[in-house]
């Protein structure tokens, strides 16, 4: 963020106004955090957070590309380097569709199992963490908050 010159306000925090810019500060706040974590790992497995997403969808079984992009909000040309990447860690196999050619299946390998597996536990001792540090109160209000964010942000169209 820009520093208004010789106010040492940045950009965003000088044109603050009411309560809802505090609550989009919070929003812009925890999304920086998060962030922060994810640099540091999923225990041991270094992995974007799309790559984690694409191995969660991927342990429901095989899906084509586009599936997998529907799935995860990507678009075409995203997915196909999303699974070249994956494919090349062996994280999944991709084959031609037997039914449609122009199709591209992704499964999911026994490596890609397991590097899912071992992310997941990590991230659920993480989250164990955080909300036990959270008093009753505090859980069933982020609860209703981040469930009505949820809700907002699935129904926002695209762009």
């Amino acid at each position: 963020m820009q520093l208004f010159e010789g106010t040492g306000k940045r950009l965003y925090d000088a044109t603050m106004r009411g309560p809802d810019d505090q609550l989009s500060s919070l929003i812009r706040q925890v999304v920086r955090l998060v962030g922060m974590l994810e640099r540091h790992g999923h225990g041991g497995i270094e992995a974007s957070a799309s790559e984690l997403f694409a191995l969660d969808e991927l342990d429901g079984g095989p899906l084509t590309q586009t599936e997998l992009g529907n799935r995860l909000g990507l678009e075409k040309s995203t997915v196909s380097r999303l699974a070249a990447a994956l494919e090349k860690r062996g994280w999944v196999a991709r084959e031609r569709d037997p039914g449609n050619r122009r199709l591209s299946v992704v499964t999911l390998s026994q490596a890609g199992r397991s590097a899912a597996g071992q992310a997941a536990e990590h991230l659920h001792r993480q989250h164990a963490r955080l909300v036990a540090a959270l008093s009753q109160e505090e859980r069933a209000a982020l609860e209703v908050g981040v469930g009505a964010l949820s809700r907002v942000l699935s129904r926002l169209p695209e762009g």
